[in-house]
């Protein structure tokens, strides 16, 4: 069983512990006040701070772990809970979502910009990030689901993680491949341009905003 440490020192996990001191509190300044949507014992979903796209969320663990494939051995079923139950609102909001994930190792993995495991949440065509990340002749391994991710193949190194329309694809990063590749990928497929995909250079606001009035039809 995966030994999964206290949620503190990332900043990630400041804002999960309730910190009044976080990026996402510096930022916004108090519009919205919170980018929480839903949480449940083990998980936490938010509103990603520098959304690419309206419907860019983030699901993470309330434990510090560095992947998914870390922490599926042991929340595999309240993963799939949750996302059974958020998929048919997700879809009938923003459209079917794809997801994906840079699951780190450590900290000190070359290729990461993860210091707290996180799936993205995009309304983006899944079929067609498979696409481009193909043509940087990435390995690729196909999944049975998302259980597979668990598995002792891609535990404690790093990998981009797909889920689209019943499909699961795990790549091995290369030591080229950007810090923050896959929102890299995900800015050629919405016609950003270099390097405004980047988290720390346009955060776009309105968007984020816009998320959540959207997501408060969830809970009426």
């Amino acid at each position: 069983m995966t030994q999964p440490v206290l949620c503190e020192g990332a900043d990630l996990c400041q804002e999960i512990a309730r910190s009044a001191d976080n990026s996402f509190v510096r930022t916004y300044q108090g519009n919205p006040p919170s980018r929480l949507i839903f949480e449940t014992d083990s998980f936490a979903l938010i509103a990603d701070m520098s959304p690419l796209v309206v419907g860019h969320l983030l699901l993470l663990p309330k434990i510090h772990y560095m992947s998914f494939s870390a922490l599926i051995p042991d929340h595999l079923h309240e993963l799939e809970r949750f996302m059974s139950g958020l998929v048919p609102y997700y879809s009938a909001t923003f459209g079917e979502p794809l997801v994906l994930e840079h699951g780190s190792a450590s900290e000190s993995d070359s290729n990461a910009c993860v210091t707290h495991a996180h799936w993205h949440l995009v309304p983006v065509d899944g079929a067609e990030v498979d696409a481009l990340i193909r043509l940087d002749d990435l390995t690729c391994a196909e999944l049975t689901g998302m259980a597979e991710l668990g598995g002792p193949s891609w535990r404690n190194r790093p990998y981009y993680y797909t889920s689209y329309a019943g499909e699961h694809h795990v790549y091995e990063p290369s030591p080229a491949s950007k810090r923050q590749y896959l929102r890299s990928v995900l800015g050629r497929v919405l016609s950003i341009d270099e390097p405004e995909w980047d988290y720390a250079l346009v955060v776009r606001k309105d968007y984020l905003r816009e998320t959540m009035n959207r997501v408060r039809l969830w809970f009426p």
